[in-house]
């Protein structure tokens, strides 16, 4: 078999599509997943012989805000350590351009948290933040 390559290459949309629905995470049409990697402020990205298998994706300013907004792992590759390797990846972005002051934050699907413990991330609310909230009245997937 062939190795996991990480790569800071950004995915075309056609791949970011079939990602997330072999991930289950939902359709998006070609225009959105343009839009959405084109706004990110970094993005890191497995591949398997040329196939994109993961990805992590940051939003933000890149200095003093910081969102992970996914981090998606393809379920034929899950359980082999891919998603610490995007993490770890993720997290030396951030100790390289997060400035004194800034919000590093992340919403975990439920169940989750536990896996972005291992990263330095702590439950809210916790310091000076309080629970995690979203916009209810947001599309659904």
């Amino acid at each position: 078999m062939q190795e996991v390559i990480i790569s800071e290459e950004l995915p075309t949309a056609a791949e970011y599509i079939a990602l997330r629905a072999r991930a289950a995470w939902g359709r998006v049409d070609e225009e959105i997943a343009v839009r959405t990697i084109r706004a990110a402020a970094f993005t890191v990205c497995l591949r398997h012989n040329g196939r994109l298998v993961g990805l992590a994706r940051v939003m933000g300013d890149g200095v003093l805000y910081f969102f992970l907004a996914e981090v998606i792992v393809d379920a034929g590759f899950r359980g082999s350590g891919h998603g610490d390797r995007l993490m770890r990846t993720v997290t030396a972005y951030f100790d390289r351009s997060a400035r004194p002051g800034a919000t590093i934050v992340l919403i975990p699907l439920n169940g989750r948290e536990f896996f972005y413990e291992k990263f330095g991330f702590v439950r809210c609310p916790g310091g000076p933040f309080g629970t995690g909230m979203h916009y209810a009245p947001a599309p659904p997937p």
